[in-house]
């Protein structure tokens, strides 16, 4: 009999999530999205009306009727920032960097790296890494110019890095030609630290920690985070941007809809250097967790998610289009608390919301124009200063277990 019952409510949750009718109810929520680069002047005047604003709040007592309970997920024993240590992981140098003999700027300078040079971490003291190259070269690096693979040290995340397999990515519901259902780079390998094939997922170390507190929120709550999306390398972006001009050359809809109101290009696609490259931005979806299993990296267990039912969003990812706003209107991408004073866009689901829910509340700001990027601010400035500009391809990883 109880197993008939479990059925059931599985059931229940995967056609209520289908449909867009969540166990979480958001109400009166102004949550928005931010994106990568500051569009010109763009969204820098406010709309004033007070009508067209409200307070950000997130009401989550109610329930639909009859939905059975949330999965209770049991989180295995965490002692650091991340779900698994950095001890193993793979990382990239995000910058040409030195590789010292010491853990000091003082030590001795063994070689330079180039930009995207990959190595293993083989321990951690305060702001360095102690590494070792696939050539065998070993020394401390400064982490704060680093990037760590992110399946590496939070396993329990669903990876689906769909611009490494076929991208989903329209204009106003137009493919875009090029790059529609196309791999626009390689970002898949096996990986031995997880004992299975993953998705190479780079992103800024420090960022990687407040992505962490976005998960655990989510499955405390019997969710899981979706990535669709952290570094991408700037020459993929640089053909993107062109194959999008070109169809909005061609296609009256596309450019209209992009260009004639009060939006713009920059807001749908950074056509320069965006936090992408910069490791510090994240193109994210969000899953109800239906099953999940405990397993082992080492002699530690951490969560891998086995089934999940995605929340309804107000349109697939990578809509780049105002049929995706977050907001009613553009406001600055640099500020961490603008977008809090403009009214949520009416298409935003209660999914939406959540998702947004829990970005805000590990300090990611969200993107006006797109429900799905959110980015840390305080790491994309420290990567700005850095000049990080993601000239690299996603390479090999040298993950070993913890």
């Amino acid at each position: 009999m109880w197993l008939i019952i479990s059925l059931i409510g599985v059931c229940l949750v995967t056609t209520f999530l289908w449909l867009g009718k969540t166990p979480f109810i958001a109400r009166g929520a102004n949550d928005p999205s931010l994106h990568t680069t500051q569009p010109e002047e763009t969204g820098e005047d406010l709309n004033d009306d007070a009508n067209a604003s409200t307070e950000n709040t997130y009401d989550l007592t109610e329930t639909e009727p009859f939905e059975p309970e949330p999965l209770v997920v049991t989180i295995p024993e965490i002692t650091g920032p991340l779900e698994l240590p950095v001890e193993g992981a793979t990382g990239w140098a995000a910058i040409e960097m030195p590789l010292y003999t010491e853990a000091n700027i003082e030590s001795e300078i063994i070689t330079d790296f180039n930009a995207g040079q990959v190595f293993v971490i083989k321990e951690e003291r305060g702001n360095w890494w102690n590494i070792e190259t696939g050539k065998g070269e070993s020394g401390w690096v400064e982490h704060v110019a680093c990037f760590i693979n992110l399946p590496d040290v939070i396993p329990s995340i669903v990876y689906n890095i769909t611009n490494a397999k076929s991208a989903l990515t329209r204009s106003s519901g137009y493919e875009i030609p090029g790059v529609t259902g196309q791999k626009l780079y390689d970002a898949w390998s096996h990986n031995t630290r997880l004992s299975r094939d993953e998705f190479i997922v780079p992103a800024l170390y420090s960022t990687s920690k407040l992505l962490f507190d976005a998960q655990r929120s989510a499955l405390e709550a019997g969710d899981t985070i979706i990535v669709h999306e952290s570094y991408r390398d700037r020459a993929s972006l640089q053909r993107s941007v062109r194959l999008l001009r070109e169809l909005m050359k061609s296609n009256e809809e596309v450019r209209s809809a992009i260009e004639d109101g009060d939006w713009s290009l920059t807001w749908f696609i950074a056509t320069s250097i965006s936090n992408h490259q910069r490791g510090a931005a994240f193109d994210v979806s969000l899953g109800k967790i239906l099953s999940y299993e405990t397993l082992q990296a080492g002699e530690l267990s951490y969560l891998r998610i086995s089934s999940h039912a995605e929340y309804a969003m107000p349109t697939s990812i990578h809509e780049l289009s105002p049929m995706a706003i977050t907001l009613v209107e553009p406001v600055s991408s640099r500020s961490r608390d603008a977008w809090r004073e403009v009214a949520l866009a009416d298409t935003m689901t209660p999914g939406a919301i959540l998702l947004q829910k829990y970005f805000d509340e590990a300090g990611f700001t969200p993107l006006a124009s797109e429900w799905w990027h959110f980015n840390d601010l305080e790491g994309a400035a420290v990567a700005t200063e850095l000049e990080m500009e993601g000239p690299f391809l996603l390479g090999d990883i040298l993950s070993v277990p913890p």
